[in-house]
């Protein structure tokens, strides 16, 4: 779609965050923020539909891009809305809640790797084993798994319709039969459906167990035909009890080759911890989420497990059926306790951060009250390590004394985690219930990980890939190095915003003022993307930039845990962002877990150091991990005053934070408090303070 060339004052870009909202409520809750004024707003409402891709295909995708027209003053300003929940979203209901819960379980492992991506051998093997921990889990236990259902599914209709069926040899060599065809079939489609390489490998391998179990079944048919004086011990091994009980031992050999490749990570942690200049609270969390994701997912199958057995006991009378899962019961005892300590320290940490929010002004925040972190508290991160090592060392214990020949019952240990299992039945069930109920009210918070996790996928730079998967990878604006990571989610994500900018940079007459207005992660974009080197028209077609931030986790989360990747803003790596926004304006609530304020202390510091050089006669060294102001813009003034022909003129950049009080990460866009911050930012100071007067 193209437009007819107009003159813009102001161009606001606005980004929204978390809360899924709908195309063209964030730019429309703005716009209403503007009706301050004290006399209407002309406004009109258009959605302009741009391409998602540079390149011309046969196949053409674009994203719309709501835009509002308002007359303020005698300013043209033209509003235009980066949206972006289509590629980050939690679908609402309980169903997407569970699906989105299965997309962070699965893509915790993107935020690992990029966590353990630094220097050091240590650092790289336990990238390489957080992959495949990943691996063994979502590949081959989560196949053999889904086989184990379904014989138990199959078992179960089996005995309702007709007893004892299961019990004979021929019958079972159908069931086995039909569910390892059926198997291979779902796992062939699912193959040829997904993109997503996690689902993908999730299919290769239910279609080896299939392929396994079928051969076994085959195997044990000779067996029986050549040895018919053995047919009732066989037909015992060949019924589906049989098959279950060796798809239970291996799904424990597994589990154990799990627990060893946790082992192994711990070790390399340790040693990468020790390396000077680590990042030690990155290599924390590329240890602790692989933990977690073993850990959920090691809650969630034996509960599985102990659910079957109970039906199966109680409603079907399947005795040998229950007894399939004894071996696997210590498993959930484990579990149980190292959740149980989570979530009491879970609940300490919550309380206490609800004590500090409860007496919190702004004023006691600026003298220096802090409230304790939540996102990931360092307790937290204690108390996880400590289950997770006593959790792995009992595992281990149990695994190696049942390989030995013992029990679980012959030791006090085995004893105490099966009785464990009695109230971890009689507690987990309620609290299953419960956790459905409450899935509603945890939805800012699937999104806030889900946003952290799509922020972090990324691909292998393979050029085939790229050609067999056009949605991730656009090869006109990609190098592709054999190697190398491309987080393409957040690529797209950050073509939208360049092609908006890209856009009116082909559709306006003067060198309006841009400003651009993010939340949550939106606010990580908009910085990312007004660093993008490729963006150098910005200072030439834009007569001045202002950033403003709301919410923003780009220094509590991506600087804090990830400073690897996200230096402070005085080093090299921002020099394009500092040559390019002329004022940057952070807004945050003191309670807010996500965003708080942004460390702006290397650029203050530069520009006190240049400053004091310039007074006492001082060179100042010029480069960008030194010197901001040599390397920044002049800020400029409003648009009514902007010089059109592009001589820089006026004040230096300005940095701030400003806290306001306590109500949440969410609805920055309609916070009175945050808007008049935004209005003083948007509006210029003698229409600001009419504004206040005729209020």
């Amino acid at each position: 779609m193209s437009e007819t060339k107009q003159p813009v004052d102001q161009l606001i870009v606005v980004v929204h965050g978390v809360g899924d909202p709908e195309p063209g409520e964030p730019v429309g809750a703005f716009a209403r923020s503007i009706a301050l004024e004290s006399k209407p707003l002309k406004e009109s409402h258009s959605v302009l539909w741009l391409n998602e891709k540079a390149n011309e295909s046969s196949f053409i995708q674009t994203f719309p891009v709501h835009v509002r027209d308002l007359k303020m003053r005698r300013n043209n300003v033209k509003l235009a809305e980066v949206f972006w929940g289509d590629v980050s979203r939690v679908v609402t209901g309980v169903p997407g809640m569970i699906l989105g819960l299965f997309q962070i379980l699965f893509g915790l492992r993107y935020i690992a790797y990029v966590a353990a991506d630094q220097p050091g051998t240590s650092a790289g093997w336990l990238k390489k084993l957080g992959l495949i921990s990943s691996r063994i889990l979502h590949g081959p236990v989560l196949a053999v798994t889904l086989f184990l259902g379904m014989l138990a599914f199959t078992i179960s209709g089996s005995q309702f319709l007709w007893p004892n069926s299961w019990q004979g040899a021929k019958w079972s060599q159908v069931v086995i039969f039909a569910c390892s065809i059926f198997a291979l079939v779902v796992a062939l489609i699912g193959r040829r459906v997904t993109r997503n390489r996690v689902i993908e490998r999730s299919c290769f391998w239910l279609g080896v167990t299939s392929a396994f179990m079928f051969a076994l079944m085959i195997f044990q048919a000779v067996g029986l035909a050549d040895r018919q004086h053995e047919s009732s011990a066989l037909a015992s091994r060949l019924s589906l009890i049989g098959h279950c009980r060796v798809l239970v031992v291996l799904l424990g050999w597994l589990w154990f080759c799990e627990i060893l490749v946790m082992l192994a990570m711990a070790v390399c942690w340790l040693m990468a911890i020790m390396r000077p200049n680590a990042n030690r609270r990155a290599l924390h969390i590329a240890l602790l989420l692989p933990l977690l994701s073993v850990g959920v997912w090691g809650q969630a199958i034996p509960m599985l497990w102990l659910t079957t057995q109970a039906s199966a006991k109680k409603f079907l009378r399947l005795d040998d059926f229950a007894d399939v899962f004894d071996e696997a019961v210590p498993l959930l005892g484990v579990q149980f306790i190292m959740c149980l300590a989570v979530v009491i320290a879970t609940a300490v940490v919550t309380i206490r951060f609800l004590r500090w929010r409860a007496g919190q002004t702004v004023e006691r925040f600026l003298a220096g009250s802090r409230g304790p972190r939540l996102i990931v508290h360092g307790g937290l991160q204690l108390v996880l390590a400590a289950c997770a090592a006593v959790g792995v060392s009992l595992v281990i214990t149990i695994e190696t004394l049942e390989t030995l020949g013992h029990s679980h019952h012959d030791y006090w240990i085995g004893r105490l985690m099966a009785e464990s299992n009695k109230y971890a039945m009689a507690i987990l069930v309620p609290v299953g219930f419960l956790l459905a109920f409450a899935l509603p009210r945890l939805h800012p918070v699937f999104d806030i990980v889900l946003d952290i996790v799509n922020h972090f996928y990324f691909r292998p730079t393979n050029v085939q890939d790229a050609l067999d998967d056009d949605d991730e990878f656009d090869i006109n604006e990609t190098t592709f190095e054999s190697g190398n990571l491309f987080f393409s989610r957040r690529q797209v994500i950050h073509a939208r915003m360049q092609r908006i900018l890209t856009h009116y940079r082909d559709n306006m007459t003067e060198r309006p003022e841009l400003i651009v207005i993010a939340h949550s992660q939106g606010t990580q974009i908009a910085i990312e993307v007004l660093n993008d080197p490729e963006l150098s028209w910005l200072n030439n077609q834009f007569c001045s930039v202002k950033l403003v931030t709301m919410g923003s986790p780009f220094s509590n989360l991506y600087q804090h845990y990830f400073s690897h990747i996200y230096p402070p803003l005085d080093a090299p790596y921002w020099s394009s962002l500092r040559r390019r926004v002329d004022r940057w304006t952070n807004i945050f609530r003191i309670d807010d877990p996500v965003g708080t304020e942004i460390d702006f202390d290397p650029i203050l510091q530069n520009a006190n150091r240049h400053e004091s050089n310039k007074q006492t006669g001082l060179q100042v060294e010029s480069s960008a991990a030194t010197n901001w102001l040599e390397q920044t813009r002049p800020y400029q003034p409003a648009p009514e005053n902007c010089d059109r022909t592009g001589t820089e003129k006026g004040s230096l950049i300005k940095v701030s934070n400003h806290p306001v009080g306590c109500r949440g990460h969410v609805n920055y866009w309609i916070d009175r408090e945050v808007l008049n911050i935004v209005h003083d930012i948007v509006l210029a100071p003698d229409e600001r303070e009419r504004i206040n007067k005729a209020a």
